[in-house]
């Protein structure tokens, strides 16, 4: 009983009133960030002096849900300053709290490891990216999966990959022209 009323008390007077200052501090990076320079993106990872950057508040809030969702931000902005490595320490720290941004972040992450030339890496996490069931960021997955696929001869996952956008998501199917490569992977399945 004891521990229980620890732990409601804990979280009622010390972790909610901690995200709510991590709410309120992540605010100006996240305006820093969609500025897109890379000025900016030096002060959203840094701060300024007077506002704490992602970093800061990855590290000082580490608990939290903000803490969690400035670890997701942190790897893109150092993704757009060119530093993959860094990109990729934050982009694993971010945890699976807020579906559709993990989802994306397992893209980004798939991404990354598809330029560095490790497939079996890129694989997996556009996988992970492939299980959401978001109608912008899973076509897209799916569509880069299968293309991974294809690099490595394998055909028959390759439709899979495409036939599921044909299936399951319509309205991107058409935009994305998707019918050629279905046609495509099933010439090289036979």
């Amino acid at each position: 009983m004891v521990v229980i009323l620890a732990i409601l008390a804990f979280n009622r007077f010390y972790l909610q009133k901690k995200n709510a200052e991590a709410s309120a501090q992540i605010v100006q990076p996240i305006k820093w960030f969609t500025q897109g320079d890379t000025a900016s993106l030096k002060k959203s990872l840094e701060g300024d002096g007077e506002n704490d950057g992602f970093l800061d508040i990855a590290g000082g809030y580490k608990i939290t849900k903000t803490a969690n969702t400035a670890n997701y931000y942190a790897g893109l902005a150092y993704l757009k300053l060119g530093q993959k490595d860094e990109a990729l320490e934050y982009l694993q720290k971010f945890k699976k709290k807020e579906d559709v941004l993990w989802y994306a972040c397992q893209a980004t992450i798939g991404d990354i490891y598809d330029e560095q030339g490790d497939e079996s890496k890129a694989i997996s996490y556009y996988e992970k990216a492939c299980k959401g069931k978001d109608p912008y960021f899973t076509p897209i997955a799916l569509f880069k999966l299968g293309q991974m696929y294809e690099r490595q001869g394998d055909w028959k996952k390759a439709l899979n990959a495409y036939e599921t956008i044909e299936k399951d998501f319509y309205t991107e199917y058409n935009k994305m022209s998707i019918a050629q490569y279905v046609e495509r992977a099933k010439a090289n399945v036979k």
